[in-house]
């Protein structure tokens, strides 16, 4: 499966059947533009304007927006509910976190998770060859809660999302408060349009 991120917490990943899936399209409005890239399916963890973003995406792709399993174009997909906050979803509300399988490979996609998750959660999520996990703080969890997350789940790699850049028009922590405390981590960082292969 090849991964590549786009912007924020938006990631487009590819399997071997040619199917392209796009997790938490986001808007024009965050600062980011994915130039009308084109999905067969988005998964959506929770229905704000930087993650929710379907318009920008072309080709009608099938959208993922519930905590449910999913068989679709080679990717089974299991969502599980979360929170957007550590008070169950009194602030911010609910989101999901996607576990993503094709070719023999495992993503999880973490949202704009705000709470460390139960243990029967980090038994489902643990092991995955990729982890894409929000590291900004604010409004998610943050560097010093991801490092924590990310050494319980102990994913082959871990990639960071959801944090400050130049572009983004609302304030996140920087991601060098997470590449602080993540030196025993298998941390990749990608860059807008960079791809990797699991």
């Amino acid at each position: 499966m090849k991964i590549t991120y786009l912007a924020h917490s938006t990631f487009l990943l590819e399997n071997n059947s040619g199917c392209r899936l796009i997790t938490d399209p986001v808007d024009k409005g965050s600062g980011y533009d994915l130039h009308q890239v084109k999905a067969d399916v988005v998964t959506i963890s929770h229905h704000h304007f930087d993650h929710d973003a379907v318009d920008q995406i072309s080709g009608d792709p099938i959208v993922l927006d519930k905590a449910e399993k999913y068989e679709v174009c080679g990717f089974s997909i299991t969502g599980y509910p979360a929170f957007h906050d550590e008070v169950k979803g009194a602030k911010r509300g609910s989101n999901i976190l996607f576990r993503i399988e094709s070719d023999g490979k495992t993503v999880v996609h973490l949202g704009d998770l705000g709470h460390f998750p139960s243990e029967e959660q980090l038994n489902a999520l643990s092991g995955a060859d990729a982890l894409l996990i929000p590291v900004g703080g604010i409004f998610t969890i943050d560097g010093a809660q991801a490092y924590d997350l990310a050494s319980r789940l102990s994913p082959k790699v871990v990639i960071p999302m959801h944090f400050s850049t130049p572009e983004l028009t609302f304030r996140l922590n920087s991601l060098n408060e997470f590449l602080d405390v993540s030196s025993s981590l298998p941390v990749r960082v990608l860059s807008s349009g960079e791809s990797i292969s699991l």
